[in-house]
């Protein structure tokens, strides 16, 4: 990885419509950011085809209840080059999320990674499946893999400072 943990301020989680997998990425990251915060972080997600204001999907808010994170707050984004611009690392939820960041933005690409290259478990290479018009099984399972992603990405980070 060339992004040293070290020099991340500013994450940003990239989906489609940013109302499922990315939201729920940036408050689960949040949430562990209350318990054991890191200085100056900041955390936001976007989306590739974004409607900017939606909320996330009832599904999704009441998946992250079930694990005591609110998202009722959420307003979808679409995805701009000032966030990419302002953000030091970028993860997407699926391969194609991050070839299309990197065609639009080249620049950006040494910052650009699936999510799941924090995955403790599993392959490194798969996407998160969208649960989008599905049922609230896969909304479950699609909370508990992101959550394995972002529990890695914030243990990277904090071992970063500490050591």
């Amino acid at each position: 990885m060339t992004v040293s943990p070290t020099n991340i301020r500013n994450i940003l989680f990239v989906c489609a419509g940013n109302i499922c997998r990315s939201p729920m990425a940036e408050w689960q990251l949040k949430a562990l950011l209350w318990e054991k915060p890191i200085t100056g972080m900041q955390v936001g997600s976007a989306g590739l085809i974004a409607l900017p204001g939606n909320s996330a999907s009832y599904h999704a808010v009441r998946v992250a209840k079930e694990n005591s994170i609110s998202m009722e707050e959420h307003k979808a984004r679409l995805i701009t080059a000032e966030l990419i611009d302002n953000a030091d690392l970028i993860l997407v939820m699926e391969s194609h999320q991050g070839h299309e960041l990197i065609a639009d933005h080249p620049q950006a690409s040494e910052k650009i990674f699936l999510l799941r290259h924090f995955a403790r478990y599993g392959s490194r290479e798969r996407g998160i499946s969208d649960p989008y018009g599905r049922n609230l099984e896969a909304y479950r399972f699609c909370f508990e893999d992101i959550k394995e992603c972002v529990e890695s990405l914030h243990e990277w980070l904090l071992e970063a400072r500490e050591g």
